[in-house]
């Protein structure tokens, strides 16, 4: 319980709409792949596992989309959570 608490709490501080996306209704959370590890640095190929293991706290499924540093089709500007 205590390593569970701690990473709720890193998430928490680090991502906080990550943390508001997994509390809505949704059943699946979506993340584009260049939202992480862009330039493969390993501290955020721990963090995206991290994102991972709160999702699956909150009973969230997690979906990784897009190609490699290519954004959406179609859209203008990217949508920022808030």
């Amino acid at each position: 319980m205590e390593k569970e608490a701690a990473l709720v709490s890193e998430i928490g501080r680090l991502l906080p709409d990550f943390v508001n996306a997994c509390r809505d209704d949704a059943d699946v959370v979506i993340i584009h792949k260049d939202a992480f590890a862009a330039d493969y640095q390993d501290h955020e190929f721990a963090l995206l596992g991290k994102k991972i293991k709160f999702a699956g706290l909150m009973g969230k499924e997690v979906r990784i989309v897009g190609e490699n540093r290519k954004t959406f089709k179609g859209a203008s500007k990217p949508e920022v959570l808030q």
